[in-house]
């Protein structure tokens, strides 16, 4: 029955301010301001009065302290274990920020290098692309410029071979005049090969074509014998001029080959490197665009993480508030249980001594 009266006694004094310099006075007089207080000494000092041992009192101050001081450790343990499992989320918080960072960086760099890879590469296809056409447009001229010189060389190619037909005609009619045959036989045979020669308008034919002119009106051996000795230089100067000609010929063909060859190759390559630059602006293209969504993404995640850490930190903020808050009013309760031990151990050690000092202070 009376261990009830007394623990709220003790819960009353627990909620008194009390310093180390108060009095016994001073100690009772803070708690007999609670009404209920006022109850319990009154209750208190007829207990006493009636030979109540103080002892028992004190037994229940102690369980009191080893309650406080079981809830302290209590508490101290879960701060504790709050403590490190705080500092493991916010280390990985903070890890997970550090990684998200990272990745907008890296994001951001990826993005911007490959813009401008992207600018790069479509500035050098609209270059390739002119040089395409370039080499198309050479192509073309230098195959017209080549199909050209082959035309004129088969044009005088088949002039040489009629001129030096004409001249074996005349160097035949000739030969055939010397050995006696009429000049009226070889008539016809003479004024058509005389028109062919006549028709070619070379130069070199104008002294043969005088010497053929006056044989037809006179025939003597001395002239043959002239006119024969000029077809003989005339055609050796033909084959000369013929062979010198197909040497051009086979000269520039062999030119063109390789110069065709270079172009064509050129062609190719440009050809290739156009694809491949097309092919890399597409990719480029969506290299960015991926970039730029991974970027809103991690950008997100970024926010959501750094909101997870402050609402961490605010809520350890708390539990640490609290854990401080309860902590220093568990100490300010085992302080006043020990005064009141010390009042009742040191100063009212007999019930006529509390007694007195009821009657003085109340």
């Amino acid at each position: 029955m009376r261990i009830v009266p007394v623990l709220t006694l003790i819960l009353a004094v627990a909620t008194a301010r009390v310093t180390k310099t108060e009095s016994p006075k001073e100690v009772l007089a803070q708690i007999n301001k609670d009404s209920f207080g006022n109850s319990v000494l009154s209750v208190l000092q007829l207990q006493l009065a009636t030979g109540g041992p103080v002892g028992e009192i004190q037994i229940l101050l102690n369980n009191i302290a080893s309650q406080l001081n079981g809830d302290q450790k209590k508490a101290d343990k879960v701060h504790e274990s709050d403590t490190v499992a705080f500092e493991k989320i916010i280390a990985d918080l903070e890890q997970e920020i550090a990684y998200h960072q990272t990745q907008i960086v890296a994001l951001s760099n990826l993005r911007d290098s490959t813009t401008e890879a992207l600018g790069e590469a479509e500035a050098e296809v609209r270059v390739v692309t002119s040089d395409i056409a370039n080499n198309e447009k050479s192509f073309a001229d230098e195959s017209a410029t080549r199909q050209s010189q082959h035309d004129t060389w088969v044009r005088k190619d088949a002039e040489h071979v009629d001129q030096i037909d004409a001249i074996d005609e005349a160097s035949k009619i000739v030969q055939h005049l010397q050995a006696g045959v009429a000049f009226a036989q070889l008539k016809s045979r003479f004024e058509k090969v005389q028109a062919k020669l006549m028709e070619s308008k070379h130069a070199l034919f104008k002294p043969l074509i005088n010497a053929l002119t006056q044989l037809a009106s006179k025939v003597d051996n001395k002239s043959i014998i002239k006119i024969l000795e000029l077809l003989a230089q005339i055609r050796q100067q033909l084959v000369a001029s013929r062979a010198s000609l197909l040497a051009t010929e086979e000269r520039q063909a062999a030119n063109w080959e390789v110069q065709s060859s270079h172009l064509q190759e050129e062609h190719k390559r440009l050809v290739e490197r156009k694809a491949f630059l097309e092919n890399s602006i597409v990719q480029f293209k969506v290299t960015i665009q991926e970039a730029v969504e991974d970027l809103e993404d991690q950008t997100l995640f970024l926010e959501d993480a750094e909101d997870s850490l402050s609402i961490q930190e605010r809520w350890a903020a708390e539990q640490e508030s609290q854990y401080e808050a309860q902590t220093f009013e568990r100490e300010q309760q085992l302080e006043v249980v020990e005064r009141l031990q010390e009042v009742l151990t040191q100063k009212l050690s007999a019930a006529s001594e509390f007694l007195q000092i009821r009657e003085e202070v109340f």
